[in-house]
């Protein structure tokens, strides 16, 4: 069994902005002051910011929103309030206050930059957002569900009235927010909160990893000197740390020679007719690099080349296809990693595989002296899944499938033959080529004789089936896409009392069928060997009882 660390089930919170009108179009009051649109830029490079200038009375001189108008805070639940600010007028402060974060001050001299905590107990900081602009946020603790947010000019590092003589500051980007730290300014133009960002998977959680038996066939998962560079690109071996935590990854890094800008891979690769999975983790180096480009020829020596973009959620585009179709991926990893992957026909021997790498498109032509980027894990194998990495070095390299059975008295000890309850959450990727459908578990005797959660390849949804004699007794409706997603499956069994559920849809039967078993088998079918799970399996629980009875 392997344990692999995955996306779990753990839901972080989702978290708004809370501020409407963040134009300060409606429900924004100001006092003793002015608020005009200027042209001047703001931090990310949009327009109009606003200008807060001062009137000449001897009182504050700011801009407001009540809490009624935003959100009912949470009594206890940590929130930071933010806003970009740029100095017009020299001998100004900016504060932030609000009262019901248990009435937290804090002040940024426009002057210097520097920012101070005056009032409440909470945090302040303050980044410097270049082109003269800085963005203050202060946290806290709600003590009240209601208040106000006060943003406003000081004469001083107090808040307190003063003789207004026309000074001015910008403004942009007010936003409040449930957590300690300062999101990426979220506009918002409507009187509702607007997600910042949604419910996600959380912490990494251990899955057993399921996979068929793959081979390697690249000979030099790690590049080495025995294989051929291009004239405009600097080799460095183990450079900085790969995936797997070791100082392996390799670095190609373009020295400033005229010509492609690409390092040249060739071994000896016998592909047959069927399809191939090319990967290679990749993550973007020095110079701004945040392109890379893989190609090589496929079937008739046509050339596939593919792109990759190293940042965010990461993008792809074909752009050569080559003599047929080609489907990419790209997998996020931490650190600023991605699997690129290439699936589809290939050469039928002997392969030159060119790795490219571009700093600002998709076309290489566009590199720049001193851009680099990192790869490591290089990997073809057949099949329509990339699976995990299989280190090679001179040689093609195997890894054998996952063979996860509970059998015997192991599984007769906790098994119920008369009635009962599984249940089981794992990831479906994908399959090894072999099968239109995989199996998430299934339990039983023999072929003619088992219970399975399926996964079907072609549209990614799931189903419950039983058969009995090799008579199919139970099945429930193929039910959505789950490729790549968590799924939750559960089926409960006594005679005349069938029931199942896939993703919360449940079904039933009233057969008397319970069929025999006594093994039950992870990510694979009871009998043969096709049809073998790519993925991870989370949980799988069993009780002795029907669920009538839980």
């Amino acid at each position: 069994m392997r344990v692999d660390y995955t996306q779990g089930a753990e839901l972080t919170p989702t978290v708004y902005q809370n501020i409407g009108y963040t134009d300060f179009s409606q429900d924004w009051a100001i006092e003793n002051s002015t608020l005009t649109e200027s042209q001047t830029t703001a931090p990310d490079g949009t327009t109009p910011v606003y200008e807060l200038t001062e009137n000449t009375s001897t009182s504050r001189h700011r801009l407001y929103r009540g809490f009624p108008n935003i959100m009912t805070l949470v009594v206890g639940q940590d929130y930071t309030v933010s806003a970009y600010v740029k100095k017009v007028s020299s001998g100004r402060f900016f504060l932030i206050n609000s009262s019901a974060l248990n009435g937290i001050k804090g002040f940024l001299n426009l002057d210097t930059g520097v920012a101070t905590l005056t009032n409440g107990t909470g945090t302040i900081s303050v980044t410097d957002e270049g082109g003269g602009w800085y963005r203050l946020s202060v946290t806290a603790q709600a003590t009240s569900t209601n208040g106000f947010v006060y943003m406003q000019l000081q004469n001083a590092q107090t808040d307190s009235n003063y003789t207004g003589t026309g000074a001015s500051m910008l403004i942009y980007g007010p936003q409040l927010e449930e957590g300690t730290t300062a999101s990426d300014f979220v506009e918002n133009t409507t009187g509702s909160p607007k997600f910042i960002t949604g419910a996600t998977y959380g912490p990494r959680v251990p899955m057993i990893l399921v996979e068929p038996s793959a081979t390697n066939s690249f000979l030099y998962s790690q590049p080495t000197s025995a294989l051929a560079f291009g004239n405009s690109a600097t080799k460095t071996f183990n450079d900085a740390i790969a995936p797997n935590g070791e100082i392996e990854a390799f670095r190609i890094t373009h020295n400033g020679a005229s010509g492609s800008v690409n390092f040249r891979a060739t071994s000896s690769i016998t592909f047959g007719s069927d399809s191939m999975v090319l990967s290679v983790w990749a993550k973007a180096g020095s110079g701004g690099n945040n392109y890379f480009t893989w190609s090589f020829q496929n079937l008739g020596g046509a050339v596939v080349r593919a792109g990759f973009k190293l940042e965010g959620d990461g993008e792809t585009q074909l752009i050569t296809s080559g003599n047929g179709g080609h489907t990419l991926q790209i997998e996020t990893y931490p650190d600023g990693w991605y699997r690129c992957i290439i699936i589809g026909n290939t050469q039928s021997s002997g392969t030159t595989t060119q790795f490219l790498y571009t700093v600002s498109g998709y076309n290489e032509s566009s590199s720049i002296a001193g851009g680099s980027v990192l790869l490591w894990g290089f990997q073809v194998e057949t099949g329509s899944v990339a699976t995990s990495y299989i280190p090679t070095s001179g040689s093609t390299a195997q890894r054998a499938a996952d063979d996860l059975v509970i059998s015997g008295g192991d599984f007769t000890d906790f098994y119920n033959a008369s009635e009962g309850t599984w249940y089981c959450e794992a990831v479906p990727k994908g399959n090894d080529g072999s099968e239109n459908y995989t199996f998430i578990l299934e339990y039983g005797t023999a072929n003619t004789d088992r219970v399975g959660f399926f996964y079907y390849v072609a549209d990614g949804s799931l189903s419950v089936t039983g058969f009995n004699s090799n008579s199919q007794y139970y099945n429930q409706t193929k039910l959505g896409d789950s490729t790549n997603q968590l799924a939750r499956l559960s089926y409960s069994y006594e005679s005349g009392n069938h029931k199942s559920a896939i993703n919360g849809t449940s079904d039933s039967d009233t057969d008397t069928v319970v069929p025999p078993a006594n093994q039950l088998k992870l990510g694979k079918r009871i009998v043969g060997t096709n049809g073998s799970l790519v993925g991870h399996i989370k949980r799988v629980l069993f009780w002795p009882y029907s669920s009538d009875r839980l």
